[in-house]
């Protein structure tokens, strides 16, 4: 099971909480939050403008967008062997891919990828036609990760609809599950029923993993990102915690190591 860890971004350029930062500051912010995460023993990064809100359902200011790109490039040149993901929210799955694709990044999350949502930005409609599309004709083998029914909204079709759809006609690549907000644990039962209809899919643990619930998670998902838990204080804005995010890293090899033991396999 692979652990990816959240780089929220301050707040940037022209978003409603920005307080004229300056640019060198946010990209060392950035690159500390995602060396803290490496330096854990994390198998990869995924980089958010999470201090962005509120957002608008797709991101289109270019001063924001080359910022994230000039951020997401350098993270992805300074750590070479690590997965690196992108989310720009509130659904900009296509100017997500676009530098995904162009920096060589690993993979993008989608928050609404084939399903509509009524969210707080409004009414939230699905990408995945465009995103396949723009894969095709750019020749990117980006990974996309889709949420279903994602959180902070509220669906329209149900939770076993979405993932058979997805996962039978959506050429996605994996699903995210989650909980109802950030930081809310995951249902293991939602997870569950993942895995059963796309078992073919990598399936992702989205919101709420910590160190108390990461074992109900394992042999199950086949990875897991975590944000919360792992920040000062517990809150989802504030710094990585290196001491909480190596407390997360040993506790899953403990409880591998457990279950290999139980198994008979030698580790």
């Amino acid at each position: 099971m692979k652990l990816y860890g959240m780089v929220h971004l301050p707040p940037l350029p022209n978003s409603p909480q920005y307080r004229g930062e300056k640019i060198d500051v946010i990209l060392k912010y950035a690159i500390n939050e995602a060396e803290k995460l490496v330096k854990a023993g994390f198998d990869g990064v995924v980089i958010e403008n999470y201090m962005d809100y509120p957002f608008p359902i797709y991101e289109k200011d270019p001063v924001k967008l080359r910022l994230i790109e000039y951020i997401a490039r350098k993270i992805r040149e300074k750590f070479p062997n690590v997965l690196v993901g992108l989310n720009i929210l509130r659904n900009s799955g296509l100017e997500s891919l676009d530098i995904a694709c162009r920096n060589n990044l690993d993979f993008i999350r989608v928050n609404v990828y084939m399903e509509t949502v009524l969210a707080p930005e409004g009414i939230i409609k699905p990408l995945a036609y465009e995103l396949i599309k723009y894969k095709e004709r750019n020749g990117c083998n980006v990974k996309v990760y889709a949420d279903v029914n994602v959180k902070h909204s509220q669906p329209l079709m149900s939770y076993t609809m979405v993932l058979r759809n997805m996962c039978s006609r959506g050429l996605v690549d994996g699903v995210i599950v989650s909980g109802e907000h950030t930081g809310y644990p995951t249902p293991v039962s939602r997870v569950y029923v993942a895995k059963k209809i796309c078992s073919d899919k990598e399936i992702i643990v989205g919101s709420g993993v910590n160190h108390q619930n990461i074992g109900l998670y394992i042999g199950l998902a086949d990875a897991v990102i975590v944000g919360t838990s792992i920040k000062n204080e517990g809150i989802t804005s504030n710094p990585v915690n290196i001491q909480k995010a190596m407390s997360l890293v040993k506790r899953v090899r403990r409880i591998k190591n457990r279950l290999f033991k139980g198994l008979g396999i030698n580790t």
